[in-house]
């Protein structure tokens, strides 16, 4: 099979692992969200800084040292896995013991307990860290897309049935725990794999070289992404931090879904064409290409329709969260494509560069987001909107620089879907705007703003288009077939 091939089929079975599991867990956070408070969903966003930094240290970019090393040995593998495994356990106990300081320090008890238990997931997150990237080195998506499907509905049935039950915040502690669990065993039930109890120190030394610079970068990106969040939670207070995150809910889940593509699939798939600069080049330019042309219309359509959709599905209660949507649909969208450079400079092995690209990231983040803070939450959204804009522009310098693909050539290869968005856009807001029913607004919104968008798509006979619809049709005969 072909590099094309094996990308687009991957990326399909990607695209079904997150468009299924982030279709179930929308629907489960809607549910949830009737049933419980923004104060639950701000403590447990409190909880989550420290639990998603702390995976940082876990993996310290093994994982991905593994996809890029081409002559990896069964050494290389149980030694990323011994050491994941003993790191998380260390996490787990500093957690542990700082568990009361982090309560203390935003003055909510419930934080202690809460934290030490839902911290547990670091330990089996751990354990199935490394079958899950041997599964992306085979380019096997399909498995892994049927575990997270089933782990994702059981988590989530669990997680509804304790917030109608009453439990609280305790319902969405749960529902970490258990899916996290599911994964873990449906990972080593299906790959039948099982790590030697070696480690080998030049296979550590080889992949720190290549993971260390990652494990800074990773660390500072992380602790500045949630930044904002620490600050709102602190100053703000969790119903605030509540609202902003399931803010998030909505462009979350078009964007994890992208994301989720460039890092388990497309990453894999160049790491073979890192010494050939003119193929990686164009493929490049095909995956942005392709990014755009369908991540644009959803989010210009959550855009246009996030206030009815809010008053639909979450009730009035969150209405607070339509602005800040809104304007996580625009931030989100640009740093779809400003991690598709990332992945780029993970492809060339140069994560020294990711480090020193993350250095100015973080000076422009707190250059605007501590002056928003005082004017509440969205300005501090647009904080977020302007910092991903010049974000772009960093992220791909290197690209440019190596590739000669930097940002306005990557704006120009995309500029006409830019403008056929434009279109779809201008379309959907006249369209939403002579209609009172918040149903049909929906409805007749995007139905004609979609079409418009399609159309014009076709009869400029967007390469890429073709493509995406060949494909398709390729995997529909061979399955009839």
């Amino acid at each position: 099979m072909s590099l094309g091939n094996k990308m687009f089929k991957g990326a399909l079975w990607n695209a079904f692992e997150r468009f299924s599991t982030q279709s179930i867990q929308f629907v489960v956070n809607i549910i949830l969200a009737r049933l419980l408070t923004p104060e639950d969903y701000g403590v447990i966003g409190l909880i989550v800084i420290f639990i998603v930094i702390s995976e940082v240290f876990v993996d310290s970019g093994f994982t991905k040292a593994l996809i890029q090393k081409k002559d990896r040995t069964t050494e290389d593998i149980s030694t990323v896995f011994l050491f994941n495994l003993l790191i998380s356990i260390c996490c787990y106990i500093v957690l542990w013991f700082s568990s009361s300081l982090i309560a203390d320090f935003f003055e909510i008890s419930i934080l202690k307990i809460l934290l030490r238990v839902m911290a547990l997931s670091l330990i089996t997150n751990a354990l199935f860290a490394v079958p899950r990237t041997l599964f992306s080195i085979r380019m096997d998506f399909k498995t892994p897309a049927k575990i997270y499907f089933v782990a994702t509905v059981m988590c989530g049935s669990i997680a509804i049935l304790l917030a109608y039950l009453g439990y609280g915040v305790w319902a969405l502690v749960w529902q970490t725990l258990i899916r996290s669990l599911i994964i873990f065993l449906g990972t080593w039930l299906s790959l039948k794999w099982y790590p030697k109890l070696v480690f080998s120190k030049s296979s550590f030394r080889h992949m720190f070289s290549y993971g260390s610079r990652l494990l800074l970068a990773s660390l500072l990106q992380r602790i500045f992404s949630k930044f904002n969040q620490f600050l709102i939670g602190k100053y703000i207070g969790a119903s605030g931090l509540g609202i902003f995150s399931r803010s998030a809910q909505f462009t979350n889940f078009i964007f994890f879904t992208f994301s989720s593509i460039t890092n388990n699939v497309f990453l894999p798939s160049l790491a073979p064409l890192q010494d050939n600069k003119k193929i990686l080049t164009q493929q490049t330019k095909r995956i942005i290409s392709i990014s755009t042309l369908v991540s644009l219309p959803v989010f210009i359509s959550l855009f246009v329709l996030a206030e009815p959709l809010v008053l639909i599905l979450l009730t009035e209660k969150w209405i607070m969260t339509v602005p800040i949507i809104q304007i996580f649909c625009v931030s989100k969208f640009i740093t779809t494509l400003s991690n598709i450079n990332v992945n780029l400079l993970y492809v060339l092995g140069k994560t020294n560069l990711v480090l020193r690209q993350e250095y100015f990231k973080i000076a422009v983040r707190i250059a605007l987001v501590i002056p928003a803070l005082k004017y509440g939450l969205i300005y501090i959204a647009l904080a977020e909107l302007i910092s991903s804009f010049i974000h772009f522009f960093i992220n791909s310098y290197y690209p440019g620089k190596f590739m000669n693909f930097g940002a306005l050539k990557q704006l120009r290869s995309i500029g006409l879907v830019l403008i056929f968005g434009a279109l779809m856009l201008v379309v959907m807001l006249a369209i939403s705007s002579n209609i009172e029913n918040d149903y049909l607004k929906i409805v007749f919104s995007s139905l004609i703003g979609a079409t418009t968008y399609l159309l014009a798509i076709y009869k400029a006979n967007i390469p890429e288009y073709h493509l995406i619809y060949s494909k398709i049709k390729d995997q529909v005969g061979r399955k009839k077939t």
